[in-house]
Order: C-alpha cells, then structure tokens, then sequence
C-alpha cells in the first residue's frame, strides 16, 4: 500500500487505447485529413503511455483509418472506417430504440424522429477538399475562424473514393484546385471555389525587400511552387526562384538568400536557420468567399434537402 494515500494509476491497455482512438475518429475529433496529435499528447490525456498509443495507430494504419506521413504526421484517411461505423451505429441503434420502447414511443414515433434529426444533420454536411493534408487542416481551421462554419475536411483522392450515396450538400474547392474537385463530383451545383490568398502581412514583408536579394519559393508540389511564385511575382521586382524540397529533406538550404515558404512543407528548425531569411506564407481567405459561403449556408440551413432547387 502507498503512503500518505498514495495509490497507484494504471495505465490503461492497448484495446482500450484503440477503442478511444477510433471513438475520437468516428465522433468527428479527429476529421478525415485531420493531423492526429503526438503519441505523447494522446497518452497524456487518456492515461497511457506513448508506445502503446504508437502501436495501436500502426495497428490503426494496417485497417486503413489512418496513414503515416514520413516528417509530416499521422492522418486520418477514413477509408476503412465503413464496417467500423456500421458497427458502431448498429449499437447506438440498439440502445436508442430500448430508450423509446422505454419512453412509450411507437415505432413510427422513433422512425419519424430519426427522419427529421437526418434532414437537419444533414444541411450541415460540407466538406472542404484540398490535396495536402497540413494545408488542408490549416485551410478547415481558417474558414472556422473567418467564418464560424465548421468544415469536414477530406483529401481529393479521398473525396474520390468517397461513397456518392452519402454525399456531402456542399464541397469547398480552393480556387487553384477547382479543376481537380471537378474532375472527382458529379454535381457542379455542390462545389464552391474559395480564394486562398496570402494575407497582406506575408505580401508587405515580401514587398519591403531590396531588388537585388534572391527569393525562393519553397511548396510541397510543383504546381504548387509555381502558383507562389507567381504571387510572389505581383510584389517583388527582383530574381525568384522555385524548389520544391523532397520527402527526404535532401536539400542545401544554406545557399537560400530568402526562403519563402508553406507551412505544408513541415521544415524543421535546423532547415530554417540555413538560409539568410525566411518568411512562411500566411494565408487568408477573401472577403468575397467569405461572404459567398455565408450567403451557401444560410440557403443549407433554411431549406431541408428535399425542397431545394438548384442554388445560384
């Protein structure tokens, strides 16, 4: 026995470990692309240790909810949490309908109660779809504070084999990947383009820097490092260059004079001291799509699915 009252904590076992995992996937915590905290935040906060919190998400990653990401995390892909839910609402099912039986409601009471909560849940069924996953959580979580509208952010390769019986009511599409959203729904009506720009602090500190320093723009895809480049271009006179680093960080960047670059690229501190200076781009949304997703939502949450006409 321990002194002073002392007693012991155990730590909880691996099957627990995982059922906490999966119930905070299902539940929405951790979204499809979400970045899935540290081993040793979730070990905290449960009450286990970090290597069983590892060995459950291997295990995680071996069913296809989650996929690890060399230097950048663990995500939730969502692709093989089908049996799982269905497992899961199969007991929620159970227990609502002994709740009702309990209650005294019919069971046309029940299915009509069910019918209007799934009309209601479902005008609040939007997606934003991005092709990186730090970018994507960055991106769900400025919308978030711009806007106040919680967004269930998926990858577009994901969105692509997403089962089109369960749709979303509405897709977000950064401007620069509208083509490719397109490309993966059916239903143009559901998409709507969002313009992510950098915000005006990132553009002035570009702006402020003599014509003859050297920029470097840094994304995580070539499409991506043109794009900044090109926006880098609209504010600064001087000689801009593109990289784009690989998975294996194998890249000198002691010889950048000015690195500028995306929070996606997950550089750690030993890279950004190497170059003369750095700036990382900090993005906002425009206050036209602010303004636009608003005006899509209003129009969700006020008309059931069943009423709607086509939104223009």
């Amino acid at each position: 026995m321990k002194p002073d009252g002392q007693h012991r904590t155990l730590a909880i076992n691996g099957d627990e470990v995982r059922s906490q995992l999966v119930r905070r996937i299902l539940d929405g915590e951790w979204p499809v692309g979400a970045r899935i905290p540290s081993c040793r935040k979730i070990a905290a906060e449960i009450g286990s240790n970090a290597n069983t919190v590892n060995r459950e998400l291997r295990r995680l990653g071996t069913e296809g909810l989650v996929r690890t990401e060399p230097r950048r995390g663990t995500y939730v892909t969502g692709s093989g949490t089908s049996e799982i839910l269905q497992s899961d609402l199969q007991d929620k099912v159970e227990e609502l309908t002994r709740q009702a039986i309990g209650t005294g409601l019919t069971r046309e009471d029940l299915i009509a109660m069910i019918e209007q909560t799934f009309d209601i849940a479902r005008t609040t069924s939007i997606a934003l779809a991005e092709c990186n996953s730090t970018d994507l959580e960055e991106m769900a979580n400025l919308i978030a504070n711009s806007t106040g509208v919680r967004v269930s952010p998926i990858l577009i390769d994901d969105l692509a084999k997403r089962d089109q019986s369960t749709p979303f009511d509405l897709i977000l599409a950064p401007l620069f990947h509208l083509a490719e959203v397109r490309s993966v729904v059916d239903d143009d009506e559901k998409i709507l383009e969002l313009n992510f720009t950098a915000s005006t602090k990132t553009l002035k500190a570009v702006a402020l820097l003599g014509d003859d320093r050297v920029v470097t723009v840094a994304a995580s895809t070539t499409n991506g490092a043109e794009r900044l480049a090109a926006l880098i271009r609209t504010v600064f006179r001087g000689r801009v260059e593109q990289v784009v680093p690989t998975p294996d960080g194998a890249f000198e960047f002691e010889s950048i004079d000015v690195l500028v670059y995306v929070n996606a690229l997950m550089l750690t501190t030993a890279d950004l001291v190497q170059p003369r200076q750095t700036i990382c781009i900090d993005w906002q949304l425009d206050g036209n799509s602010v303004e636009q997703l608003r005006s899509r939502v209003l129009y969700l949450t006020s008309n059931p699915p069943a009423h709607r006409a086509a939104y223009h």
